[in-house]
């Protein structure tokens, strides 16, 4: 039986060792495949990284908003292609998503460019409504404007040149009636609600002529405003007479209406008046009398005031007289008006460096408005002002910003034209999660999208803004909590305001 093994082993010796060949060359085909696979994947992972730069900068220059379909589309091609590599599916369906994303991208871009050059008008507008506030006065009008806006730009990406400019004007004139509702809002709305007030007091019964110079002051207000929505300055002084008009009237209704209460207040009420008078002329040594009435106490203190002027201007002609004497001593004092003037001069500097440092504040004030607590918090660092934009948040491992977040941005640009010399260091922060190499890697990535940005609808020199990620190197808060993570995963705008105002 042993013999006969051996014999039957013999004879099929060739074929096992055929069999062991194939058998490797198949494991070697095998790794050879797998090993072309990964690299194809690290191929495709790059281009998609290329493909989120693109479409970083992109969604700064607005093309998400002037091409929103045509965005939209690459983005969920692009977000397909990073589910099938995150998941190492087949490397055609990976290639083909990356080829479209690319694709679809360069047409949206090219389709703002379009927009830009067919509709400056509602797309200026709309800049002017939300610099305005208009979603906060004018909701109803700035969301039939924005309807009009992405109809306008849809029929761009259709090559309907002539029906995106009919959507376009229909949109400006929305903006611009939206902006117009929005600035009067700002500037005579809270005149408006004391007007109410005032009436609700019954100033127009018991104060007429007070109440009526209120309204025609914020009827002219808003006569300029609609004339010149540019002239705020002059409808906004005009505002404030009309509210210290209104506070007046109210004053004098509730005045008349507590006298009216009993006749014994018309009598406090003349007295009261008559002792602040008196109290006036015994500032001069004059005695008043109202047994004849106020025309002759009044007439009385005139004729005190006449008598101080008198006085005053027959000192004011000593005074004359005493610096006639001084000019012929000014040649002996030549040396201590030197040193005068050399100390004037000091003085005139402080003074100087305290209004700046006043103008200062007030700027900084102003940033500091701009910003709920959900959104932002302004924090000053020695000379520098830094703005911790706690409400701008990035999808994980992402550095596109949403069109939700800029809202945020939009006060971040007007916070940087309070110091329009400024230098601006944007900063990116990751939590201390994840390769340290990799948070380096999108901190930069995530500064340098706000840093894009703000220069798009800026127009800020490359001199003046650059970014800077520091991965997780500068916590502001625990990385063992997801509390301070949180924290942690930030975007600080720096605005450098030493000697700037």
């Amino acid at each position: 039986m042993l013999i006969r093994s051996e014999k039957f082993i013999a004879r099929n010796a060739g074929l096992y060792f055929l069999m062991m060949i194939c058998l490797l060359i198949i494991i070697s085909n095998q790794a050879v495949a797998m090993q072309n696979e990964q690299g194809i994947l690290v191929q495709l992972n790059q281009k998609l990284i290329d493909i989120e730069h693109v479409m970083s900068d992109a969604q700064a220059l607005q093309v998400n908003i002037l091409s929103p379909n045509v965005f939209r589309e690459a983005l969920k091609n692009y977000e397909n292609a990073k589910t099938d590599i995150d998941k190492r599916r087949d490397v055609k369906t990976i290639s083909k998503n990356l080829g479209k994303a690319e694709e679809l991208l360069a047409l949206a871009i090219k389709n703002s460019k379009e927009a830009k050059k067919q509709l400056p008008q509602i797309i200026t507008a709309r800049e002017d409504a939300l610099a305005a506030g208009a979603p906060d006065y004018a909701l109803s009008e700035f969301t039939q404007a924005e309807q009009y806006f992405n109809e306008a730009m849809t029929k761009i990406e259709d090559n309907d040149i002539n029906g995106a400019l009919k959507k376009g004007k229909d949109g400006e004139d929305k903006y611009r009636e939206a902006e117009l509702i929005a600035i009067k809002g700002t500037i005579i709305g809270s005149v408006h609600e004391l007007l109410l007030k005032a009436k609700e007091t019954k100033a127009d019964k018991f104060a007429p002529q007070t109440y009526g110079k209120a309204q025609i002051l914020i009827q002219e207000s808003e006569k300029i405003l609609n004339t010149n929505r540019n002239a705020q300055a002059t409808a906004r002084e005009k505002a404030e007479q009309a509210e210290y008009e209104a506070q007046h009237a109210i004053y004098l209704s509730q005045l008349v209406q507590d006298t009216r209460k009993e006749d014994a207040n018309w009598e406090n009420l003349f007295l009261n008046s008559e002792k602040e008078l008196a109290g006036v002329a015994s500032l001069l040594n004059v005695e008043l009398k109202f047994d004849k009435g106020l025309d002759n106490a009044i007439q009385s203190l005139k004729y005190a005031v006449t008598a101080t002027l008198d006085d005053k201007n027959g000192l004011a002609r000593n005074l004359e007289q005493t610096n006639e004497e001084l000019k012929k001593q000014r040649a002996e004092n030549r040396t201590l008006a030197s040193e005068l003037d050399a100390t004037k001069q000091q003085e005139a500097g402080l003074k100087e460096k305290l209004e700046e440092k006043r103008i200062q504040e007030e700027k900084i004030k102003r940033v500091e408005s701009l910003f709920s607590v959900d959104e932002a918090i302004v924090l000053r660092e020695g000379e520098n002002l830094v703005i911790r934009l706690a409400g701008l948040n990035f999808a994980s491992g992402r550095s596109i910003i949403e069109a939700q977040y800029f809202s945020i941005l939009t006060k971040v640009q007007r916070a940087i034209r309070e110091f329009p010399n400024s230098p601006v260091i944007i900063e990116g922060h990751t939590d201390s999660k994840g390769n340290s190499s990799a948070n380096m890697s999108l901190s930069n990535a995530r500064a340098n999208a706000v840093k894009s940005y703000l220069q798009a609808n800026m127009g800020l020199p490359e001199s003046q803004i650059q970014s800077i990620g520091y991965g997780s190197e500068k916590p502001i808060a625990s990385n063992d909590t997801e509390e301070g993570r949180t924290k942690n995963r930030r975007i600080d705008v720096v605005l450098q305001t030493q000697g700037t105002y």
